[in-house]
Order: structure tokens, then sequence, then C-alpha cells
């Protein structure tokens, strides 16, 4: 049925007006002589040949909606999935948190501030932060700042609900620090807000590889936080000593979290070594 219906619009798109004249006119005396049902089968095929590319383009656009539904919904998925590691991945960091909470309250017997940085001094590099818990929870100036990974800073200021951090690279904080190895003393401070370096007498045999911890000596910071580890081993300009270039455990530019441990400094200590010889 369908060639036949080709055949008439050929007839008429060649101009054969003569000939497509005698054969609608013998079509037409036939489907009078012929039923009912032949002559709807006729009509009913011409219509469906005319209407097939309409129906082909609803099908498409169908088509074309399902799967953009599909695809969004699997976008609604992944995303939600995405939530999920999301939230699993913070638990895991969460209990990781707990655990070292709990190893430095062993060791120390200070209660432990848990706090978040919330801000950071301006300029080229990072010397200060901000967390957000002060006085109210407990927070007071000088006590002892640290990470997962090692020392932090001090307070240096507290206030009802935030305080300021100094990070170990100002150029303000001195330091006592000890080799773990050697159990060598020496001092660690930032010249230029940005490298760390420690002086140690030259016959300690302090090696590249080798790892800094607090001393205990000062008043503020209790003895074995981990500080660092040593770069490189140079002559200083004294010949009784050497310098060392150290290497944070912490990196400071990621922080996000420290802990502020509640340790009152030893103000006798402090005020002695603070006195003028």
């Amino acid at each position: 049925m369908l060639r036949a219906f080709r055949f008439i619009i050929d007839l008429f798109t060649q101009r054969h007006g003569v000939v497509a004249f005698a054969f609608f006119l013998a079509l037409g005396l036939l489907m009078r002589q012929s039923p009912n049902s032949v002559r709807q089968s006729v009509v009913s095929s011409a219509l469906g040949s005319v209407f097939y590319p309409a129906q082909l383009a609803v099908s498409s656009v169908n088509a074309y909606r399902s799967l953009a539904d599909e695809n969004a919904q699997l976008k609604s998925e992944n995303a939600r999935l995405r939530q999920e590691t999301y939230h699993a991945r913070e638990g895991l960091q969460e209990l990781a948190r707990l655990h070292t909470l709990v190893r430095f309250d062993d060791k120390w017997d200070f209660p432990i501030v848990t706090s978040r940085v919330v801000g950071h001094n301006p300029g080229r590099f990072l010397t200060t932060l901000v967390v957000n818990r002060g006085s109210k929870h407990g927070v007071k100036e000088n006590m002892p700042v640290f990470s997962m990974n090692g020392l932090v800073g001090k307070i240096t200021k507290a206030s009802i609900t935030h305080s300021r951090v100094q990070l170990l690279v100002d150029p303000n904080l001195k330091l006592s620090v000890m080799e773990r190895r050697t159990r060598v003393v020496g001092f660690l401070e930032s010249m230029d807000g940005h490298v760390l370096t420690a002086m140690v007498p030259a016959h300690a045999g302090v090696s590249v590889g080798d790892t800094l911890v607090t001393s205990g000596l000062g008043g503020i910071f209790p003895k074995g936080i981990p500080v660092g580890t040593v770069k490189q081993v140079r002559k200083s300009d004294l010949d009784v000593m050497r310098q060392m270039d150290v290497e944070p455990f912490q990196e400071f530019s990621t922080l996000e979290e420290v802990f502020v441990m509640e340790k009152d400094p030893d103000w006798e200590i402090k005020e002695l070594l603070d006195e003028e010889p």
C-alpha cells in the first residue's frame, strides 16, 4: 500500500496530469464498487504514510525527554552518594581526632579544647590564626596549641569567644626544643616568618632526618610534643654551634582545626627566664 501511495506522489511531481487524472478516476470508480473495509484500508494507509514523519518526530521528542529525566535522576543519585561519602570521611576524621585527644589526655593529664580556625593574619607569610574558642571555654593566654600532626604555637590573646594563636613561624616566638635521638637541647625560631631554624651544639651529632620535640623548658610547652624534622645541618657564625633548617610536622596553611591544651604556664620559671641577667 505504501508503494501505491508513493506512486501517486510520483505522478504529481512528474506532472503527468492526464495519467494522474485517469488513475484517480479509475481508483474512484473501483473504490465505489469496493466493500467499505477495502475503502477504509486504503484511506488508513494513505493517512498513515502522510503522518508517519510527524509521529516519528513526536516519538523522538518523547525518547529525548525520557533520557533527560533519567540523566537528571542519575545526577541526583550521584550527588547523594557523594554526600554520603563526605559524611563517612568526616566520621573517620572525627574518630581520629578523638583518638588524638585521648592520647594527649593520657600523656599529660591536661584537658583539651577543640577549636576551629576561623581567620588568619593578612600578609605574605602566615604567622597568626584566629580560633573560635575563648575564655568562656577555658582558653587562656600562653596555652599550647597543637594539631594531630604536631605543635602549632601558643595562645597570645583570648577574648570571650575567640582567641589568637601565634604560630611557630612567627619571628617573635622562641621555643626550646630537644632532638629525640641525641637528647640535645637547642632553641627554635624563624628569622623571616617562613623558614624555621634551630641552633644546637656542634658536638651533638644531630643529622638530617632527626626529629625535634618540645623540651619542656621555659614553663609553657610540656615536654615531648612533636615539632618537626631536621632538613639540613650547616655551620653557623659560631664554631661551637650548628644551624639546622627544620620542616614542621604541621603545614600551617592547611589547618582547619586545632587543639588547645588547658595548661597554665609555670610563671615562676617564665619570670626567672625573662629577668635580665
